[in-house]
């Protein structure tokens, strides 16, 4: 196992021990919901502040699927403003929102929207009698002022527009919300898959839950299921009977080695490959990419896409194919729009309610939508939700502030040694997120901390991790070794798509130093 039996976990209700039988599991609630995204996090948070009880059951963990696997970029909503003026609107108020509630995991960075020599004239004209009309602030700046406030610019810059575009960490952003239902009473059951949706003759009752971990599977009854499972939404519609047209389009991102722009830059032209380069902490990451697939599972990026983002980024970034990747990941866009996909479909968002539309009561789904608008979507399901329940509590989220991501170390700041000098991540932060998880899985780890996110991919920090979580009890020693290996596969896996001499030297090392060393050699077998 992972995880240390003896270690106890107090920071999510309902739970107990990671890992053990559980004497005390959760039956019965208000609202079960599906999904652990910013969506199904941001209808926890939304229901607990109304007085409803809720649960919210991720297969995984929290932002393991297309939250996890994004820019990262807080729109202004300057990208759809020619195509879709209202979820361009939306972006923009739940911007402001944002920056106001949930202002810990929020970068004020600002953006910057760049005409190119070559591009469609007419576009960025289009673009700005939008941008009046819809009454979204932007400003157009000199040209000089521009590659001042961003050096590398291209020499082939016509115009420039200042937007408030930001930086927010989707991660941490998710956790706030999940931590402030938590502390007011919420459940989360991470590491436990929706195998069944319980009917009745008055609709849908609950769900079957398999806990990933130790294998038992159990019932939770409920009033209400709301389905928030982003890509897999339409799985779970399956599970009653429901078929959802939901369009996937994978997305690849380029993850930069080191911050190469202060600004998110966006490339001022009808929405396409490779223009939009947003600045991430310590990195820079470039994308995306669009391409259909049939399945939301396992997306890998592509040499050809690959290839893409590095040759378009160069027209907006002389000298962004030269620069060390450190990796490369991909995601994918769940689309709710019949009819069209790709860039061509809707980035708006749907509530579905299937008593309505078809016949199935006491089930909702929140489809489609952007990690911008996750406030606005769950602020929507929640109204059905708690109508539905005769709850006339209003919706408290535009105004309450969300907890930080995790406590001040201390008042006096935190000395304690650095586990990951790359991302200035502590040995105290690092205990801090493993008492707040569930199970301590490298996936969550890494996800909530950024731990090996930096230039050396985990090569100095994971080996230092693994040994304090089993110093202080989270990780057995069997654990410490599977910790490694699977978070050393998933480093490695995306640096393995973006080799370059150097970059090859480095996993070389690397994967001498762990599989000697460890003796990790079933890690060739996973890459």
């Amino acid at each position: 196992m992972l995880w240390n039996k003896a270690k106890k976990q107090a920071w999510h209700r309902g739970h107990g021990t990671p890992g053990t039988p559980q004497k005390h599991r959760i039956h019965r609630t208000q609202v079960l919901i599906i999904g652990g995204g910013a969506t199904g996090a941001g209808i926890l948070w939304d229901l607990t502040l109304r007085g409803i009880d809720a649960v919210l059951v991720e297969a995984r963990e929290l932002a393991y699927g297309t939250s996890g696997r994004c820019h990262g970029l807080l729109h202004s909503g300057g990208r759809y403003l020619v195509k879709d003026s209202e979820v361009a609107r939306e972006c923009y108020d739940e911007n402001q929102i944002l920056r106001r509630v949930a202002a810990a995991a929020i970068e004020d960075t600002g953006g910057l929207f760049v005409y190119l020599k070559g591009d469609d004239p007419d576009y960025a004209a289009q673009w700005a009698a939008a941008a009046k009309k819809a009454d979204l602030p932007y400003e157009e700046i000199d040209v000089a002022e521009a590659r001042q406030m961003e050096p590398l610019l291209s020499g082939n810059v016509q115009r420039a527009f200042r937007v408030p575009d930001a930086a927010i960490d989707p991660f941490e952003l998710i956790v706030m919300n999940v931590r402030g239902a938590v502390e007011r009473g919420a459940h989360l059951l991470t590491g436990s898959r929706v195998e069944k949706l319980l009917t009745d003759s008055r609709g849908v009752s609950g769900v079957v839950v398999k806990d990933m971990h130790s294998g038992e599977s159990y019932s939770i009854e409920a009033e209400v299921v709301v389905n928030a499972a982003g890509p897999w939404a339409g799985q779970v519609a399956a599970l009653a009977g429901i078929s959802l047209e939901i369009a996937y389009g994978k997305g690849t991102l380029l993850v930069y080695t080191q911050r190469l722009n202060k600004c998110v830059i966006n490339r001022l032209r009808p929405p396409g490959d490779a223009d939009i380069l947003v600045p991430a902490k310590s990195v820079s990451l470039l994308g995306t990419t669009d391409v259909a697939v049939q399945t939301p599972d396992n997306p890998r990026p592509s040499q050809e896409e690959i290839n893409t983002l590095l040759k378009l980024g160069e027209e907006l970034v002389p000298g962004l194919s030269s620069r060390r990747v450190v990796r490369a990941f991909a995601g994918v866009r769940p689309l709710y729009d019949p009819g069209e996909s790709g860039r061509g479909a809707s980035r708006g968002f749907a509530v579905i309610d299937h008593g309505k539309t078809h016949g199935v009561a006491n089930f909702y789904s929140v489809v489609g939508g952007k990690l911008t608008t996750y406030r606005l979507m769950a602020e929507r399901a929640a109204d059905l939700v708690a109508a539905h329940l005769g709850v006339s509590a209003p919706c408290r989220t535009r105004d309450v502030v969300l907890p930080p991501p995790l406590d001040a170390c201390s008042q006096g700041g935190d000395s304690s040694p650095l586990i990951c000098e790359c991302e200035m991540l502590s040995e105290k932060e690092l205990l801090q997120a493993a008492e707040k998880l569930q199970t301590v899985t490298p996936e969550a780890l890494v996800r909530s901390t950024r731990l090996a996110h930096g230039p050396c991919q985990g090569t100095s920090c994971l080996y230092r991790a693994a040994l304090l979580l089993y110093r202080e009890g989270y990780l057995s020693y069997e654990g410490a070794l599977e910790f490694l290996r699977y978070a050393l596969a998933g480093r490695w896996r995306g640096m393995g798509a973006v080799l370059d001499d150097a970059q090859a030297k480095q996993l070389e090392l690397a994967q001498g130093v762990y599989l000697e060393t460890f003796g990790l050699e079933t890690l060739k077998n996973e890459l």
